[in-house]
């Protein structure tokens, strides 16, 4: 066992409410290390408070943080990465902590800045530099890191699926009966709804026995448009379900044989709602976009620039090569991977390496 090093861990990220995936991370990351009884200083750089009680709350953080109360000792900073404007605030964090003497990590939620490079994110790589250490949620995402940011050292690799649950008992398919599809999200174009309907569309002229649950509020007026459409020309073969709770989220995926994910979004990393699908034994077949080529399988990735309903339908057509067990056996091994990486994570926030 090392000897402690930290008397403070600075937290800077959201915190729910809102939930959303990297809300949930920043907050599983606190709650790992208030059980430690290490003490704790946790700056909400999330929308949920409202505009200026966030702006209060972030300067506040920036000013704790350069001035800290006595006997907080150097400690270390942990920052809840965003992917937009929030960015520049972030790399003034990571410059504040390297100049205090503090170790600092980013733990990383969005592709848009491995894509391309992105001014903010060059900024604070270079205000880390080597010291600061990299979380990604993948190998590849670590990889395009260091690719596109010279100034990237130390990469360490935690998935979402730290997240979940263990799964449970899988449901076994009736042979012959009706393909059930499925899509979940805040329904919106750039997350896929319009080639999520399109693929339900060509199914069901191609002759196959499909239906589709739509789950998921429309974000957009544009969307709600999509879906009303979409119903008055699918009927029956479309099932909108709205909203769906915490307390649903199982009953959706077990009704469903393929989850369907044509998301194009720019910050799309690693999606909690296709770790369900996997967490349940449901493939997924999804745009090529951020992490989600290592979490699908070759044959049901859609290269972004595609005709992503025609290689779906194809795809749907050749579903009884997939096994639900070794969907959901690849995703045990995601998750075991990820809960390792969480606890070294905390541990390395608190203590000597």
């Amino acid at each position: 066992m090392t000897s402690p090093d930290t008397t403070t861990v600075w937290l800077f990220g959201p915190i729910p409410p809102p939930v959303h995936g990297a809300a949930r991370v920043t907050q599983q990351v606190r709650e790992g290390v208030e059980a430690t009884s290490t003490r704790l200083v946790a700056i909400d750089t999330g929308g949920g408070a409202g505009l200026v009680p966030r702006l209060r709350q972030m300067i506040g953080g920036l000013l704790r943080l350069a001035v800290p109360r006595r006997g907080s000792g150097r400690g270390s900073v942990y920052i809840g990465g965003a992917g937009g404007p929030t960015l520049w605030y972030q790399a003034v964090v990571v410059l504040l902590g390297r100049l205090t003497g503090r170790r600092v990590v980013f733990h990383h939620h969005s592709y848009a800045y491995v894509d391309r490079t992105m001014p903010a994110m060059r900024a604070l790589t270079r205000a880390g530099g080597r010291r600061l250490t990299h979380v990604a949620l993948c190998e590849g995402m670590g990889e395009g890191l260091r690719a596109r940011y010279p100034s990237v050292g130390d990469v360490r690799v935690c998935s979402n699926a730290g997240l979940m649950a263990a799964p449970g008992p899988l449901a076994q398919a009736d042979a012959g009966r009706t393909i059930v599809l499925g899509h979940l999200s805040n329904l919106s174009v750039d997350k896929g709804l319009a080639d999520v309907i399109d693929t339900l569309r060509r199914a069901v002229a191609a002759g196959l026995d499909v239906r589709l649950l739509l789950g998921g509020p429309p974000a957009t007026p544009e969307a709600e448009a999509l879906v009303a459409d979409a119903v008055a020309e699918l009927g029956d073969a479309l099932t909108v379900l709205g909203r769906v709770e915490r307390d649903g989220i199982d009953a959706f995926y077990e009704q469903i044989d393929v989850f369907v994910f044509p998301s194009r979004y720019v910050h799309e990393a690693e999606p909690l709602v296709v770790l369900d699908a996997s967490r349940h034994g449901v493939p997924t077949i999804a745009c090529a976009v951020g992490c989600l080529p290592g979490m699908v399988a070759p044959q049901h990735l859609v290269p972004v620039d595609a005709d992503f309903a025609e290689a779906a339908v194809a795809a749907i057509g050749d579903l009884g090569s997939v096994a639900a067990h070794g969907v959901a056996e690849r995703f045990v091994q995601r998750r075991d991977a990820a809960l390792t990486a969480q606890a070294e994570l905390v541990d390395w926030l608190r203590h000597r390496t």
